[in-house]
C-alpha cells in the first residue's frame, strides 16, 4: 500500500515519527528525503551492480525487463543519502584529479550544447567550452547489460578501467564481516587487514572489463582494457589504497550466462525461475509469484 505521498507503508511509521521531532530544518529534510524516489535507474536493462550480488533474482530481473519493475527496497534515510552522497563526493575528487592529468578518458558532455564527446581530458577540455565527465557507458545488447564504470586511464603505461570505493564501517560489515570481527569491530585495525578488493567489488570490476572487450567485437571501441584499478578510500581518515586486477572473463563466465538466459526468456516471453529459491522465491520476486505477467 502507498499512501498520497507516495511513501510505503511500511516506511509510514518512520515518516510520521520525523514529523514528530521539534527541529528547524532536520525534520523537514527527512521528509523530504524518504519521500523521493530511490534513484532514476534504468530498469529495463541489467545492472552489473545488481547481477554481481548474491541476492540477484532472475524471475524480478525478467519482469523489470518487461516493464513491470516492482520496489522492494527500503526507503532511502536521511543518513543512508548522506552516506552515499559522500561516497558520490570521493567518486568526483579522484575523477577531478585523474582529469586534471590529462589522462581521463570516457564520455563527455557539453554545459552549453549537451554536445557528447567520446576524448581524453586533456583533449576536451581545451577551449573554452565546459564539458562533464559522464565516466564509461557500458553495454551488451545480447546480454540486455549496461552499466558505466567509473573511468578510463590512457597514457600511464596500459589502458585500465578504474573503480572508486568508499569504505566506512557499513561496507566492512557487509562486504568483509570476517575482516570486522576479527578486529573486534575496530574500523582502522579492519581497514589495515584488506589486502584486496572485496569479491563483489571485484565481480563487477570484471564485468565491466567485458563489457568493453564484448564491444571491441561489435566494432564500438578499437581496444579494450586489460586491467582495472580499484582506489579505495576510507572515509573516516581520507587513507587510500590501490588494487590492480587482471582481465579474467572465466571470472564472470556465470554472471553473463545467467544474463543471456534472461535475456533469452524476456525474448521468448518464458518466465526464469527465481534464481534465490526455485520453491519459495524470494523477496525481489515475490510480488510477481501470483502469476501476474
Amino acid at each position: 500500500m502507498v499512501n498520497q505521498k507516495g511513501i510505503q507503508s511500511k516506511e509510514l511509521k518512520s515518516f510520521l515519527n520525523t514529523k514528530k521531532r521539534e527541529t528547524k530544518l532536520i525534520g523537514a529534510l527527512e521528509r523530504y528525503i524518504l519521500a523521493k524516489p530511490l534513484d532514476g535507474r534504468n530498469h529495463t536493462v541489467l545492472h552489473p551492480s545488481d547481477l554481481v550480488k548474491p541476492e540477484w533474482c532472475a524471475l524480478a530481473a525478467y519482469h523489470a525487463l518487461r516493464g513491470n519493475y516492482v520496489e522492494v527496497r527500503d526507503k532511502l534515510t536521511l543518513r543512508g543519502a548522506s552516506i552515499f552522497a559522500e561516497g558520490n563526493y570521493i567518486h568526483t575528487k579522484w575523477q577531478t584529479w585523474i582529469s586534471e592529468m590529462g589522462n581521463l578518458y570516457g564520455l563527455w558532455v557539453s554545459n552549453t550544447d549537451n554536445l557528447s564527446v567520446w576524448g581524453l581530458s586533456s583533449d576536451v577540455n581545451k577551449g573554452a567550452e565546459v564539458f562533464d565527465y559522464q565516466e564509461v557507458p557500458l553495454h551488451s545488447k545480447k546480454h540486455k547489460i549496461a552499466g558505466q564504470s567509473d573511468g578510463w586511464v590512457k597514457g600511464l603505461g596500459t589502458d585500465f578501467l578504474i573503480e572508486i570505493k568508499s569504505i566506512g564501517p557499513g561496507t566492512l560489515r557487509f562486504e568483509a564481516p570476517y575482516l570486522f570481527a576479527a578486529a573486534d569491530g575496530d574500523l582502522e585495525k579492519a581497514w589495515k587487514n584488506v589486502k584486496s578488493p572485496f569479491k563483489t567489488h571485484q565481480l563487477q570490476g570484471q564485468v565491466y572489463l567485458h563489457l568493453c572487450h564484448l564491444m571491441v567485437e561489435e566494432k564500438i571501441f578499437e581496444s579494450a582494457p586489460t586491467e582495472i584499478v580499484f582506489i579505495y578510500e576510507l572515509k573516516s581518515s581520507q587513507d587510500y589504497k590501490e588494487f590492480v586486477v587482471q582481465y579474467n572473463p572465466e571470472f564472470t563466465k556465470d554472471i553473463f550466462d545467467k544474463a543471456l538466459d534472461v535475456s533469452w526468456a524476456v525474448d521468448n516471453n518464458r518466465p526464469p525461475m527465481c534464481s534465490i529459491n526455485p520453491v519459495a522465491g524470494c523477496k525481489r520476486c515475490a510480488p510477481f509469484r501470483g502469476g501476474q505477467a
